[in-house]
């Protein structure tokens, strides 16, 4: 029987390759795993079945003489009715057909070659984890059968218990497999879009407006993947509580003309009417929030009202209250029906996980937004009927030192970039240094190339006239922070624009905090990209 470390299962691999056996045995043996078997003649399988009792077995499916489905369906008559053998199928068939004739035959898992050793053994600890939680789930029934009839209803009860462990574990893992598919088809499918049209505009026959359509797919299949990776990396940063709240003066009213400018053409497009309902109808009352996070929740919340709204409107608004304000979403989609109520916040859910649904995303979006909310302090709960439509709310407290309200700022009007400016570009990367340059040409007079932090406060001391540095943050020697603490010291002018592919929350104002004067993401956006320069060079 296994014991609770595991390293005294017994392990039975099944490979005619010798190179396979080896780099398997190795990696048990690493691992400290004691009891291990080989074999490169599958017609042993059953010999060593019987000798051996293996706790698992590692089995090749395509062997000559014999194959892994005929190995496993040897072994189902041998393998006790009330007893869990995980069989771990280790091919280079990668078909669905493989797949799932093998978990029909018995498999309990199954890895494609070439093999990722990390996985293997994280697969082979799991299933050995089972294996252990089965025999000693056994062990237990057979000891409590013993016992006296008066503890007949604590067993069941026991059992029952047992059961439920068991249900839910497979139910997360079910979810967690459907989610990890999810994520690999969102990040694939708009890198195919981009990839394929990429390839394809490098025909030279093609006309204006063909270019000009695939370079718009590109763009979209661009956006759709940053949002991919941008929600990643945000539930990333929730789960491992790494998130902080940063407080700055909040227009309201501002923050929700910037979400009508975004979503109102999205709405039009599928012909639905996009409101706007706002409470303070002063636009120069302003709120110390954390508007990013506010933003971020209101934007996801938006995102699935168009994604499941196909006729009618879409409305946005808030109210306000002594003690928090209260937002909301609201549309005329199709609804969420019940038991998706009792866990459409949880991570990992869909409204379906099934392959034929008729959206995308990566299921984050309300995770991620419930996620938030708690940080803020608030709460968010939904309200739907199926047919008529759903409103998703949320609140944020307002306490007495959170709340201000001041003179709206007066934006500044547009104006035209300068000339002939002289430029310093701090970049490792070929490519950022190529995207930046190009998109500044038509105002540069002269252009300087760093690759290092340290060869930026060189440069920039060698040329006091410099009237703009691009700070990468990550570069070799010293990073972007340093080179521009070291630059302010001698230089308090030039205008310094941070630049990194993190883009994690906090990272704006740790640029800000060193001397730089604004912040962009990569992967940048050239309109952002040129409204930044207008607002900082005259």
């Amino acid at each position: 029987m296994i014991d609770s470390t595991l390293k005294n299962a017994n392990i039975l691999i099944v490979d005619d390759n010798e190179a396979n056996i080896d780099i398997l045995q190795g990696l048990l043996e690493i691992q400290g795993y004691t009891n291990i078997k080989t074999t490169t003649d599958s017609r042993l399988t059953v010999s060593l079945y019987k000798s051996f009792k293996p706790d698992l077995i590692l089995l090749d499916l395509m062997m000559p003489n014999l194959s892994g489905y005929l190995v496993m369906e040897q072994l189902k008559s041998l393998i006790p009715f009330d007893s869990y053998l995980p069989i771990l199928v280790l091919t280079a068939d990668m078909s669905i057909d493989a797949k799932q004739r093998a978990l029909a035959s018995g498999a309990k898992d199954f890895l494609a070659k070439p093999l990722d050793l990390i996985e293997v053994g994280l697969r082979i600890k799991n299933l050995l984890f089972a294996r252990y939680l089965h025999q000693q789930l056994l062990s237990q029934n057979q000891t409590l059968e013993l016992k006296v009839k008066e503890r007949t209803f604590e067993l069941e009860k026991t059992n029952l218990d047992l059961i439920f462990a068991k249900n839910k574990a497979e139910e997360s893992d079910n979810l967690k497999t459907a989610f990890l598919n999810n994520i690999s088809h969102e990040i694939r499918t708009p890198l195919n879009g981009i990839l394929g049209f990429l390839s394809i505009l490098q025909d030279d026959t093609l006309s204006s407006s063909e270019r000009t359509e695939y370079n718009s797919i590109i763009k979209q299949s661009s956006d759709r993947l940053i949002n991919t990776i941008d929600a990643i990396v945000s539930i990333s940063q929730i789960q491992a509580e790494n998130v902080k709240l940063i407080e700055t003066d909040t227009y309201i009213n501002q923050m929700f003309d910037e979400l009508y400018i975004r979503y109102k053409p999205m709405a039009e497009i599928k012909g639905l009417k996009f409101n706007i309902h706002t409470s303070v109808k002063n636009n120069n009352e302003c709120f110390k929030l954390d508007s990013e996070k506010i933003i971020t929740v209101l934007s996801n919340l938006l995102d699935n009202a168009v994604k499941f709204t196909y006729d009618g409107e879409i409305t946005l608004g808030y109210s306000v209250s002594p003690e928090f304000l209260e937002f909301f979403v609201t549309d005329t989609g199709i609804g969420i029906m019940k038991p998706q109520m009792e866990y459409i916040f949880d991570r990992f859910r869909q409204g379906s996980e099934s392959l034929s649904r008729d959206y995308d995303g990566t299921g984050l979006g309300l995770s991620i937004a419930k996620g938030y909310v708690e940080i803020l302090g608030g709460k968010i709960w939904v309200e739907s009927k199926v047919g008529k439509g759903t409103t998703f709310y949320f609140t944020i407290p307002l306490l007495n030192n959170r709340t201000q309200f001041r003179k709206h700022k007066i934006l500044m009007d547009e104006k035209e970039i300068a000339e002939d400016l002289k430029i310093l570009i701090a970049e490792d990367d070929i490519i950022s240094f190529k995207f930046i340059a190009a998109a500044i040409k038509d105002f540069t007079g002269e252009v300087l190339k760093a690759r290092t932090g340290i060869e930026a406060v060189e440069i920039c001391r060698n040329n006091p006239d410099i009237d703009l540095i691009f700070m990468d943050i990550k570069m070799p020697d010293m990073d972007g922070y340093t080179a521009t603490r070291h630059i302010r010291q001698f230089n308090k002018n030039v205008v310094i624009i941070a630049q990194t592919a993190y883009g994690l929350t906090g990272d704006r104002e740790k640029a800000l905090a060193a001397g730089c004067d604004d912040y962009l993401s990569k992967p940048i956006n050239f309109k952002k990209f040129k409204e930044l320069i207008q607002k900082h060079l005259n």
